[in-house]
């Protein structure tokens, strides 16, 4: 029975792992197409579009290590083959988060609509993904429903918080 506890709280510290760097990743890409929307007036798509993926893969990779040090640090030894393998499968997915922003601002590149269009539509993707993060994170709780609803009015609270201080970053 112990066992069976064991492996429930690791699957738990997993899923927290994964939506954290989903989180990350989402953060890090809206912030790029927010800046990319707030400089430029007449934004070229490939541009944006290699900018966008070059930060998705060095967040991934700034991800990957803080998960291999953090690995280290706690468990005082580098982790076996299987803990490797999900570390990596982890920090890939967190990446996937950015893909259909990536896709919007692909078909500006590809000429189907003008590159602000991509961008606002990244912005808008971007946005209603940290959304579904929010509901995935607390849809397991063990928590009356008010209780869930005042946690996700707290997260929407905090994200556009933290969307305001990159428009005004940016501003």
């Amino acid at each position: 029975m112990t066992d069976d506890r064991e492996d429930d709280a690791q699957i738990r510290v997993r899923r927290a792992a994964s939506l954290k760097e989903r989180i990350y990743v989402a953060f890090t890409a809206l912030a790029v197409i927010i800046a990319l929307r707030a400089h430029d007036e007449h934004p070229d798509a490939a541009l944006a579009l290699g900018t966008l993926a070059i930060t998705v893969a060095a967040t991934v990779c700034a991800v990957y290590v803080a998960d291999l040090l953090s690995h280290m640090v706690v468990h005082s030894r580098v982790p076996g083959r299987s803990e490797h393998r999900h570390m990596v499968a982890s920090t890939l997915g967190a990446a996937t988060v950015a893909l259909p922003s990536l896709a919007c601002i692909g078909l500006a590149a590809l000429g189907l609509y003008e590159a602000s269009t991509g961008l606002l539509a990244a912005m808008l993707i971007t946005t209603a993904t940290l959304v579904a993060i929010g509901l995935l994170a607390v849809r397991r709780l063990a928590v009356p429903r008010m209780q869930r609803i005042a946690i996700l009015a707290g997260e929407a609270v905090l994200a556009i918080g933290v969307i305001a201080l990159e428009l005004l970053s940016h501003g």
